[in-house]
Formats: C-alpha cells, structure tokens, sequence
C-alpha cells in the first residue's frame, strides 16, 4: 500500500513538472485548475488500485488453492496435476504417481476433461496415460485405486476397441487437430502421463 500511495505522489510529482511550461500560456487560475483536476482524477486511480490490491488479498485467504500445490505441479479445483514428461509404461507410469503421494488422473467431469484437454494442446504432445483400465475385467473400465463407477467418457471414434485383446489402459491421444480423446491401449506402450492429488487446503 505505501508503495502504491508512493507511485501516486511521484506520478503527482510528474504533472506539475511536466504542467509548469503551461504557466506562461494560462491565467494563474486556469493553471491550477487544472492540476487540480489531474490530482483529483490521479488519487481516484490511486484509490482505485488499492482496492484491487485489497480485494485480491481477500480472494486469495478465502481461497488459497494456489497456494496449495507443491512445484511444478497446476491446481484446479481442489486437485494438483502433474504432466510427467518422461515416457513411462502404463505400471512404471502409476508407481511413479505413488512415489509423489499421487494416482494416474481421475478425470470425472467434463469440466476437468477440458481443463486437461487445454493443457495438452498447449504442450502439443499427443499421448498421455490416464488412471483408467479394464485390467481385470474385460470392458469394465474402473478408475485406478477406486471402485467408484465411471460417471464420465471422452473416449475416440470406435473406443475402446481392444484391438488384438491386449489393449487394457487408457491413454489421451491426439485423436484430430488437437482434439484429445480417450484410447484403449498396450499397458506396456511408453507414454507419458498425469499425475493427480487432492491439495493441502
């Protein structure tokens, strides 16, 4: 706040420097009316800015999310994601969520699948695994280290095919113009990943 109110005084400071050759040109009145003015419209501004200074400070201690994941790690409601860059097999890919106290990505809205679906594209890469597998059922898909029902789909034309009846994990591909969808594929394919957990809030 005093740095605010410090700019304030020196962008003041500033007018009247660059108002003084206006002395010669204007009455005396006239002139200081209208650094008046320009000091009148520049603490509105000042005002202005400490609101927003203050009002983010009160959104941020009502919902401190943000500030709740660790590095290298993006919140979105309630949740931290990781995107594992390194190629993994849909196992090797699962440990390491669990190494980071995490699980391969539950993705149970629509609202969430867009929000992942936005950050690949933005990485432009075109497969990552996902928590989701029907490893020991054939077509029961559940979620990894859940046994709730999958209340939510983003699967490709055709999917999931079990395409040589060895394709049990599930994977975001690049399905058409980064268009992510959802694969059934080999467990042991190398692929990258995302990793999810509940924030410390």
């Amino acid at each position: 706040m005093v740095m605010l109110k410090t700019l304030g005084l020196v962008s003041i400071f500033a007018y009247f420097s660059l108002s003084a050759g206006e002395e010669n040109r204007c009455s005396r009145y006239h002139y200081e009316e209208q650094i008046l003015s320009k000091v009148v419209r520049l603490e509105h501004r000042l005002e202005l800015l400490e609101d927003k200074v203050t009002n983010k400070t009160e959104i941020s201690s009502q919902n401190p999310t943000c500030a709740q994941c660790p590095d290298m790690w993006i919140p979105f409601h309630g949740s931290c994601y990781r995107f594992v860059d390194e190629q993994l097999t849909y196992d090797n890919a699962r440990s390491h969520c669990i190494v980071h106290e995490a699980h391969l990505v539950h993705v149970d809205t629509e609202l969430e699948n867009e929000f992942l679906s936005m950050y690949l594209r933005a990485l432009k890469d075109a497969s990552f695994w996902i928590g989701l597998a029907d490893i020991n059922t054939e077509g029961k898909f559940e979620w990894d280290g859940s046994s709730k029902a999958v209340s939510f789909d983003n699967w490709g034309p055709g999917q999931p095919d079990n395409a040589g009846g060895k394709e049990h994990c599930v994977h975001y591909y690049d399905q058409a113009k980064q268009n992510y969808k959802w694969n059934d594929h080999v467990c042991g394919r190398l692929f990258k990943s995302i990793c999810e957990k509940r924030n410390s809030s």
